[in-house]
């Protein structure tokens, strides 16, 4: 961690402790400070994060930028420390990275690379960057990241890894691209006045369209590009119906009906299966790319849903959660999913048991929009029921 500061950890571990109080030693068995300080040491010293905890490795700007929303809004990063590390995802915007604006092989590729040029790396990373408030000498590149975007989507409205033939249309990634762009839209500051604003509503609206009509009816829930029923997608196209959708009539029973058939299709496990949730190859190095899904957080997406924060959809993921930590962190485990095999030279994270710097940030997030979520819950029974 000699990147950080003397005052940047106090901070951290000041903010910590005010959790603690709260919830974090009883939940955990261990003081927050103690459970977030291998991320911290995690940082390269580029301000980025690798994939794997203690490993030296690539900073990779997909993951730093799940990384940096977790801590954010976690409250466990100064001021500095932000801007640090938003600094770090700038540098790997591809115009910089290529180190001119008028790139001549790569004119209008405004968006974000790690080993490719990829839908996923742009939409995580313009999404924390909103998200954390950014503001700075590049907040002007927001309105050609934003239309980068755009352009990548289908003419059927949905999102794969790129816009070709070999990367099919993945429900996660519209799910996540539609809120990129829905949060691009309405935020404050110079870059945004930039942003064309009907150019941004239309696609995000047919994103919203594209999951609206391919929820299957028979199993009430999203499936892979493979038909196989995914609850990872599902919950991500009920949470982007519900936050993108905001004229649509028929929003409250396509979430009432999803959540009913993702619990009855998760049953009595803690979690539901992993399974890919995008594939694809990517556009510049023509490597086989999958992402797969992390059930153990799903309580993120579902608990934006007003959902009780006592079902079991949201319980059983922080029972696993808190039964799995390793003394640094979180692995990718195979969770449920004979088949898990398929996608293992693209997926190469899952099932090692190596802690991993993604899965512990979206843990302990997860634990804390639950505890979030239950203080709020509790006041409003108790307001409402006396």
């Amino acid at each position: 961690m000699d990147i950080w500061t003397d005052a940047d950890l106090a901070f951290v571990r000041e903010r910590a402790h005010s959790w603690d109080l709260h919830y974090s030693e009883l939940f955990w068995g261990a003081r927050l400070y103690d459970l977030v300080e291998p991320l911290l040491a995690s940082f390269n010293a580029d301000c980025g994060v690798p994939k794997q905890i203690g490993v030296a490795s690539e900073s990779l700007p997909e993951t730093t930028a799940t990384v940096l929303l977790a801590l954010h809004r976690m409250g466990l990063l100064s001021a500095s420390m932000r801007e640090r590390v938003q600094g770090y995802l700038w540098s790997t915007h591809y115009a910089v990275a290529a180190g001119t604006v008028g790139d001549s092989k790569y004119p209008e590729n405004e968006c974000w690379s790690s080993t490719s040029r990829n839908v996923w790396a742009t939409a995580s990373t313009l999404w924390a960057l909103i998200a954390t408030g950014y503001r700075g000498p590049h907040e002007g590149r927001y309105a050609a990241a934003v239309r980068w975007l755009v352009d990548a989507q289908d003419d059927d409205g949905a999102w794969g890894f790129s816009r070709d033939a070999r990367n099919p249309p993945s429900v996660f990634l519209t799910a996540v691209c539609a809120y990129t762009l829905h949060l691009a839209a309405g935020s404050a500051g110079p870059g945004a006045q930039r942003i064309d604003q009907a150019l941004v509503r239309t696609a995000v609206d047919a994103g919203t369209g594209y999951l609206k009509r391919t929820r299957h009816r028979r199993s009430g829930l999203w499936h892979t590009s493979g038909g196989e029923p995914e609850p990872t997608s599902t919950a991500m196209a009920l949470w982007a119906v519900r936050w993108c959708d905001t004229a649509g009539a028929d929003t409250g029973d396509l979430l009432r009906n999803g959540l009913r058939a993702l619990s009855r299709a998760v049953g009595g496990a803690l979690c539901g299966p992993s399974l890919e949730i995008a594939v694809g190859t990517l556009p510049d190095s023509r490597e086989a790319i999958a992402l797969q899904g992390y059930t153990p957080a799903l309580p993120l997406a579902l608990l934006q849903l007003d959902i009780d924060p006592f079902h079991r959809l949201v319980v059983g993921p922080l029972t696993f959660l808190r039964t799995s930590r390793q003394p640094n962190g979180w692995e990718f485990p195979v969770i449920g999913n004979e088949r898990q095999g398929r996608y293992i030279k693209a997926v190469p994270y899952v099932g090692t048991g190596e802690p991993l710097t993604f899965t512990t940030a979206l843990a302990l997030q997860t634990a804390h929009a639950w505890h979030r979520r239950t203080i709020r819950w509790t006041i409003e029974q108790r307001l409402t029921h006396g």
